[in-house]
């Protein structure tokens, strides 16, 4: 940047400080610059910072994988489902395909678009703020434990699901988390998320030989989705 003017180096420091690794619209950072949308099209020409969108910058940093750049990037997303299962039951079902929940579509295109660059395979969901529990896990937000646990039943993800449930069993009241499911069907289907959980019990329960969960009465007439609850739940009980 030795030929770069003054005021746009100063202006590129300021980015790298604040934002580095980062996705910035340029409505955000004219609140810390009046001429950004200039600015940041010229910094870009340089080739300093990356072009993503229309209005989307990227401030560049040494991140090489996906989770590098969750970490580093500013903006809201949740990890969810399977991704937020494979964080809390230690990658039992290893997948390529990362899931997000965000709230703005401004910067949903815009991830979509930096991410297919990058041969990166990310699925967006788009939420409310106040539709989505989270934690802080590692410099993430990470989908809490029982709302990743239902989402996967919702996906018919049950591996993904069984295997969290099994991992955190001592952390997780399996009584608590059918109520949570209880208005959640499997997508494409009238089953209730809370009957395959209930089922789920009830296999996890036979293949143990004894009382893992806590077990009602369990009606479960889909012959599909029992079969592939049980080959999930022996799956897990055989190898957590």
């Amino acid at each position: 940047m030795n030929n770069t003017p003054r005021y746009l180096q100063r202006f590129y420091t300021q980015l790298k400080r604040r934002y580095e690794g980062s996705l910035v619209s340029v409505r955000s950072i004219e609140t810390i610059e009046r001429n950004a949308k200039e600015y940041l099209s010229k910094l870009a020409r340089t080739g300093v910072i990356e072009k993503v969108t229309w209005g989307w910058y990227w401030i560049p940093d040494s991140a090489t994988d996906i989770w590098q750049f969750l970490r580093k990037d500013r903006n809201f997303k949740v990890v969810s489902s399977q991704t937020a299962a494979s964080i809390w039951n230690g990658d039992f079902v290893h997948r390529d395909v990362y899931v997000l929940k965000v709230t703005d579509a401004s910067y949903g295109r815009a991830l979509q678009e930096f991410v297919k660059k990058r041969g990166w395979k990310v699925e967006l969901e788009y939420v409310k703020p106040n539709e989505v529990r989270y934690k802080h896990v590692d410099g993430l937000l990470v989908e809490d434990v029982e709302e990743s646990i239902i989402e996967c039943v919702r996906k018919s993800a049950f591996t993904d699901a069984f295997a969290t449930l099994y991992a955190n069993r001592n952390r997780i009241n399996p009584g608590k988390l059918a109520q949570r499911a209880y208005w959640t069907r499997i997508s494409g289907s009238d089953v209730r998320a809370r009957q395959v959980l209930a089922y789920g019990y009830h296999a996890a329960n036979k293949l143990e030989g004894r009382k893992v969960f806590p077990e009602k009465a369990v009606r479960l007439h889909d012959d599909s989705v029992k079969r592939d609850v049980e080959e999930a739940v022996e799956k897990v009980v055989d190898l957590v």
